[in-house]
C-alpha cells in the first residue's frame, strides 16, 4: 500500500485576517492542484475552540513530488503571501506512522 508523503502546516492567523487566509490559501492549494504532478488531495482545517487556529494537510505521490512543489515556481510567494496574514506559522513533511479507515458498513 502506498501511503505517500504528506506536508502539514499549523496556521495561527491574525485577528480579522481569517477571510483572506482562506481565500489566499485555497487559491494558493488550488493552482498547485492543476499544475505540479503528484499532488493528491489537500484540507485546510479550522479549530473549533479557536477560529483564527488552522491546519494544512497536503497529500502527495511520494518525497519527489513534495520536493518538486517546494521549488516550483510561486511556492516560496504564495507561501509568505499566507504567512503574512498569521501570528505564526509552523510547518513540516510527514510519513505516515499509523492508519485506520471505518468499515464501510460502519460509516453508513
Amino acid at each position: 500500500m502506498d501511503e505517500g508523503r504528506w506536508a502539514s502546516g499549523r496556521w495561527q492567523v491574525k485577528e480579522g485576517r481569517a477571510d483572506a487566509f482562506i481565500e489566499r490559501w485555497s487559491e494558493w492549494l488550488g493552482s498547485t492542484s492543476q499544475r505540479v504532478a503528484g499532488f493528491r488531495s489537500a484540507k485546510l482545517l479550522r479549530a473549533e475552540g479557536d477560529p483564527l487556529r488552522f491546519t494544512s494537510i497536503a497529500e502527495w505521490d511520494d518525497d519527489s513530488s513534495l520536493k518538486a512543489w517546494k521549488t516550483s515556481e510561486g511556492f516560496r510567494e504564495n507561501i509568505e503571501s499566507c504567512k503574512e496574514l498569521c501570528d505564526e506559522f509552523l510547518g513540516g513533511d510527514y510519513d505516515v506512522a499509523a492508519s485506520f479507515s471505518a468499515p464501510s458498513a460502519v460509516r453508513s
